[in-house]
């Protein structure tokens, strides 16, 4: 990064657009001698120095920028640096993330634990511990819904219920959001990640589908990651779905992204360090848990395959 910044404005990539980043100016950052012509919330359409190319930096949704040569009439600028990256999140590919959060459906479409256990270990694999939000809790009964919760409990997670048919659950949600800085919601087709954002968010109105009565999942309806505001300084960001997130993991390091095992390992030790907490001699590994087959199931399909580990 170039220590002269005086011409040149920090802002955020909140979306990209082909072969265009949008970036929104930060306000804090503005420079007096452009007489305020930006407002706190505007837009500009970018492309990239060349040198970015060679210096092999991506850019992704959430990087902080430097911009230059800045068009004010036709809202255009060139991104001429790129901050390093504190956290990265690969699958959304969103930069900067302070929190995952991960939505799952009680019904329209049914809970699956294979599928949410899959997000919950992408998650887990950015080393941002994930958050996971319960939707359409109108559909099920209170007992059903504890029974969720307590579930989740189990794993190691909190988790927050809500609906946007009467609003339970909305207040914690956003208060939750607005104590970080940027929260990518992740998770299934269907399980209304885009009709909560526009429940929170009702200016944007961004476009839904209703779930197949035939296949019992939803359809993809949004199709590129963008941030909007949800706070002052907090942006939260909406994600494409996806029914089947892939993991990428060594075996060595598998069991740490469940926190069943994290919660054990961390009073004891096994027998041999290169433990896998299948039938090894001094496991100390308390088997007895909800997600233990999965894990196993998983684990067997990565030993068995070539580098890079790959279960999909």
């Amino acid at each position: 990064m170039s220590k002269n910044k005086s011409n040149k404005i920090r802002g955020i990539v909140v979306a990209l657009k082909a072969n265009f980043y949008i970036v929104e100016i930060d306000h804090q950052d503005f420079n007096k001698d452009l007489n305020n012509q930006f407002d706190t919330k505007k837009r500009l359409l970018c492309t990239r120095r060349n040198k970015l190319d060679y210096l092999g930096l991506f850019i992704d949704v959430g990087d902080l920028v430097y911009i230059e040569s800045i068009d004010h009439k036709n809202k255009r600028a060139v991104i001429s640096e790129v901050e390093p990256r504190k956290s990265f999140v690969k699958r959304p590919a969103v930069a900067n993330v302070t929190l995952v959060s991960i939505c799952i459906s009680v019904d329209e479409p049914l809970l699956d634990i294979e599928q949410a256990s899959r997000f919950l270990i992408t998650a887990e694999c950015s080393k941002i511990k994930p958050l996971i939000i319960l939707t359409k809790i109108d559909l099920v009964t209170k007992s059903d819904l504890i029974s969720y919760i307590n579930k989740f409990k189990s794993w190691g997670y909190d988790c927050i219920p809500v609906t946007i048919y009467n609003s339970e659950g909305i207040d914690s949600l956003v208060d939750r959001f607005r104590e970080t800085k940027l929260t990518v919601l992740a998770g299934p087709s269907g399980v209304g990640k885009t009709s909560l954002i526009n429940h929170l968010i009702p200016t944007i109105s961004l476009p839904t589908s209703s779930v197949s009565k035939k296949l019992k999942r939803g359809t993809h309806t949004t199709r590129h990651v963008e941030l909007f505001e949800i706070g002052k300084g907090s942006r939260l960001a909406d994600t494409p779905g996806f029914n089947r997130p892939e993991i990428l993991c060594e075996p060595s390091d598998f069991a740490y992204l469940f926190p069943e095992f994290r919660i054990q390992l961390t009073n004891s030790r096994c027998k041999f360090r290169n433990c896998l907490h299948r039938d090894e001699p001094g496991c100390v590994i308390n088997k007895d848990f909800e997600r233990y087959p999965f894990y196993l199931e998983n684990l067997e399909k990565m030993i068995s395959s070539h580098l890079p580990y790959r279960v999909g």
